[in-house]
């Protein structure tokens, strides 16, 4: 159920299958206009991982969160929180498998233990459409999110959408104690809240040549019981740029922090990589001859274009300060280079299909899904023939269903929100379905 990162595994047990001779474009051009969310593409283009499982992916960095908690002044935290959105951000780049769709009613726990303890929950809660619900709770506070993804095929390109706000609420009086390592049950007190939506992604070159992606947009992170927020601005590709600027925009972005209509602090980095305040707002049109000094491990690694270079070009201002860098510490060199060969994933990503005392799981998480397990262990046959008897499966079910599905740990508010009951703390997993088998 917990997992230590640094005792887990280093590989996943077979390398991924060799795509070259497949055409993604053979695949989804029946689906021109459609969301792709209901389209079954085959296994040769996923990834052995559930969808649930990549949203927890979010949580690499949520040490930024518990900083947060305990920062001094309402503007660094809004810095730490802005980083932590930048950071889920971080791994997709690389990322151009798709996840499998949960089946309803599949489930899926984290919980990580040591110096960054949270505990992760997320549930399948509707089919058509397909709406995942989260709810993870870490030291002094609690990250909830409705997540309704929507994939569509657009001319060259591949956009998908992650429709539905996350909800941030950090607990200013906890019951917490510094030197413990179990996580507050105490939600009384002071109670700040902070909401944001994810950006689009946009796949590049899905008729020909090497695929890659980019976020567009804007990120508008508000913090509700204020007039402050944080607006980040991402430096969208152009095909019409020229080549210096293609270079130097790359997956950057930039943005401030405000307090009603005034400019109170400013930021910027690179999306697959860093974090930067800017500390005087008289800096933000000031450029230095220095460029981020960050080392880690930035997610740029795609090819040897210019334009996907591996090395990180944000130029500084003189009072940028550094907030969240991309790292992989306890990789070795060789597993560096060895990453394209298991799907890009990180250290914390390779946990998260684990064995991980199974026993103490209800039967819904998606870790007994046989098709994902069999394609993380390189039987792509297998795995194909899995995954089409689960998706016949759920549409039998769908037509026995009468009444609608009923979530097992969530609950439907005013709103149509969906949200957490507490329930799944119990550990009675009696009433759960055997979704697998």
């Amino acid at each position: 159920m917990s997992f230590d990162i640094m005792k887990s595994r280093r590989k996943l047990p077979a390398p991924m299958h060799d795509r070259s001779s497949y055409s993604i474009f053979s695949v989804i051009r029946q689906a021109i206009g459609k969301d792709l969310t209901r389209f079954s593409i085959p296994v040769i283009w996923s990834e052995p991982l559930s969808f649930l499982q990549r949203l927890a992916e979010c949580l690499e960095y949520s040490s930024l969160l518990d900083r947060a908690s305990l920062a001094n002044t309402s503007i660094e935290r809004l810095h730490l929180i802005t980083a932590f959105v930048v950071s889920t951000l971080s791994s997709h780049l690389e990322r151009l498998s798709k996840p499998f769709n949960p089946l309803l009613g599949e489930t899926y726990e984290l919980k990580s233990e040591g110096t960054t303890p949270f505990h992760f929950i997320a549930e399948q809660v509707s089919h058509h459409p397909p709406i995942s619900a989260l709810y993870v709770r870490g030291q002094n506070w609690t990250l909830t999110a409705n997540v309704e993804p929507k994939v569509k095929f657009q001319g060259t390109n591949v956009v998908a959408i992650a429709q539905g706000r996350s909800i941030l609420r950090i607990y200013k009086k906890s019951t917490l104690s510094q030197s413990s390592s179990q996580l507050c049950t105490d939600e009384n007190g002071e109670v700040e809240e902070y909401t944001w939506t994810t950006p689009s992604v946009v796949i590049h070159n899905i008729l020909f040549g090497r695929l890659w992606c980019e976020f567009q947009g804007e990120i508008d992170l508000k913090h509700v019981q204020s007039n402050q927020h944080a607006v980040l601005t991402i430096k969208s590709h152009s095909w019409f740029a020229s080549q210096s600027t293609k270079t130097t925009d790359m997956f950057k972005y930039n943005g401030y922090i405000y307090d009603g209509n005034d400019k109170i602090s400013a930021f910027h980095g690179n999306y697959g990589h860093c974090y930067y305040a800017i500390d005087d707002l008289k800096d933000v049109e000031i450029k230095t001859s220095s460029c981020c000094s960050a080392h880690g491990n930035n997610c740029l690694h795609l090819s040897s274009d210019p334009i996907l270079s591996p090395s990180c070009n944000l130029i500084l201002t003189p009072s940028s300060r550094l907030i969240w860098h991309r790292s992989f510490p306890s990789m070795t060199d060789k597993e560096l280079a060895l990453r394209h060969q298991y799907y890009f994933f990180t250290p914390f990503t390779m946990c998260l299909n684990e064995h991980i005392l199974l026993s103490h799981l209800p039967p819904t998480d998606c870790r007994f899904r046989k098709d994902i397990r069999y394609l993380e262990q390189g039987d792509l046959e297998t795995a194909s023939i899995e995954k089409h008897r689960l998706e016949e499966q759920q549409r039998a079910d769908a037509k026995k269903r009468e009444n609608g599905y009923e979530p097992l740990w969530f609950k439907k508010d005013d709103q149509g929100e969906y949200i957490y009951t507490g329930e799944y703390q119990r550990r009675n997993f009696d009433h759960c379905p055997n979704l697998f088998s």
